[in-house]
């Protein structure tokens, strides 16, 4: 497994290459220090996944390069580990993309398991991270534009190479979307993301006729 860390300490992103590549196959490929470097590394080469820290000493921050990565890179799964272990970090990071957060203070010991879980299609947050629970329609909120647009489609049973034809998009695009959504919803089957859109409006009954 390849992955890529963005971290402006090096004593922490020493630390976090160390734990990481104790892992049988795993290697980190990607170590970046601010945004724009990390920017120029991925196009050079996606990693599976990517560690992510919010506050950056220079230009942008963290969450910014999540939306950069969740625009131009989807299929590279991304989990933030950050100090700032409470809302409204946890929400915007997770509604930018995000399938893991991580606290600073716990890493060594979550870390691992946060990349087991996003990798198999999973998220994963860290017992000590301060998250507010919510209602699904609340999550909707995490999505974004394009998979606000998936949603009713696959509410609907439609499957990804359909939902691609109607949005004109790969049909691997579409399945990564498919992915999100379930991910951001906690969703696991069509019915249920069919109840989704209905309680927030997004499909209506007639529709279904």
């Amino acid at each position: 497994m390849r992955i890529g860390i963005i971290e402006d300490h090096q004593l922490v992103r020493d630390s976090f290459k160390k734990l990481l590549e104790l892992q049988a196959g795993w290697q980190v490929v990607i170590e970046a220090c601010s945004v724009t470097e990390a920017k120029l590394a991925v196009n050079l080469e996606q990693p599976n996944v990517f560690i992510v820290d919010i506050s950056m000493h220079d230009g942008e921050n963290g969450l910014a390069f999540l939306t950069y990565l969740n625009t131009h890179f989807p299929d590279v799964k991304t989990i933030v580990a950050s100090m700032y272990d409470y809302e409204p970090y946890v929400s915007n990071a997770l509604k930018l993309g995000a399938q893991g957060y991580v606290s600073k203070r716990s890493a060594s010991e979550a870390l691992i398991d946060a990349v087991n879980a996003v990798i198999n299609g999973g998220r994963y947050i860290s017992e000590d991270v301060k998250f507010n629970t919510i209602s699904p329609a609340s999550k909707l909120s995490f999505l974004t534009p394009r998979e606000k647009e998936a949603l009713p489609l696959f509410a609907k049973g439609l499957n990804a190479k359909q939902v691609a034809q109607q949005l004109d998009m790969m049909p691997k695009t579409a399945h990564v979307h498919k992915t999100n959504i379930y991910n951001k919803l906690e969703v696991s089957n069509s019915f249920e993301l069919l109840k989704i859109a209905i309680d927030s409006g997004m499909i209506t009954l007639d529709e279904l006729a």
